[in-house]
C-alpha cells in the first residue's frame, strides 16, 4: 500500500504484522530475529511515518490508515 511506501522490505513486513495486531515477541519468533531487532525497525517505520515526536500509538496508526 501507499502507507508502505518509503519503507525497506522488511519494514514493510513487520509493519503489515504490527498491523494485524501481532506484538514485537511473535513478529520476532516468525521471522527469525531478536525482539530488540524488531524494537529497531519498529522505531525505523516511526521515524519514517512521523511518529518520533507523538504520543500516537503505531499499531493504532497502522490500522486506521488503510
Amino acid at each position: 500500500p501507499l502507507l508502505f511506501a518509503g519503507l525497506t522490505p522488511m519494514e514493510s513486513e513487520v509493519a503489515q504484522m504490527i498491523k494485524e495486531g501481532k506484538t514485537s515477541k511473535e513478529i520476532a519468533s516468525s521471522l527469525r530475529m531478536s525482539v530488540h531487532t524488531v524494537y529497531f525497525h519498529r522505531e525505523n517505520i516511526r521515524k519514517k511515518l512521523d511518529l518520533t515526536r507523538t504520543a500516537t500509538n503505531l499499531k493504532n496508526y497502522l490500522q486506521t490508515r488503510s
